[in-house]
């Protein structure tokens, strides 16, 4: 036999047992997208009632505690739509300044179709965006006449 209390969880009488609740377990984004390591996709549960579920096994049943002081924290992952077509999110050290809203681009911006590249066309694609990245940098921490917006 089980019973709802005035907070919908739903105990067995017998066990005390939480077998579950009336709304979503308000942990269960700690289980979205679990990080795996840099560079890494978040290891995705499937569905968001394994993630409620992976929560009142671990915060309802098994007592452990909420994070106090976490080292880092969930923010949305802007790609993840277009890429696996579900909204997913990233974790960030907690000190990140939250994303600045990028303005939609009036007009479709157009990039090289890459889907028949090989491995070492991919590899090299890489390289290249990589050295692009590491140049713009050095240009952008340069001193302002390198970059040509001030007097020699």
């Amino acid at each position: 036999m089980a019973k709802a209390d005035k907070d919908g969880i739903i105990r067995d009488r017998r066990t005390g047992i939480v077998l579950a609740r009336k709304h979503r377990h308000p942990l269960a984004d700690l289980f979205k997208d679990v990080p795996m390591g840099e560079g890494l996709p978040g290891l995705h549960m499937g569905l968001p009632e394994v993630e409620h579920l992976l929560a009142i096994h671990v915060f309802d049943n098994m007592d452990c505690s909420p994070p106090r002081n976490p080292l880092y924290r969930a923010v949305p992952d802007p790609d993840s739509l277009n890429a696996t077509g579900t909204d997913r999110v990233i974790y960030v050290p907690v000190d990140t300044p939250n994303p600045v809203a990028v303005e939609e681009a009036d007009e479709q911006i157009f990039v090289a179709d890459i889907s028949d590249y090989d491995a070492d066309q991919m590899a090299a694609l890489k390289l290249q965006i990589q050295q692009k990245e590491i140049a713009d940098k050095m240009l952008e921490q340069a001193d302002p006449h390198v970059r040509g917006e001030g007097d020699l």
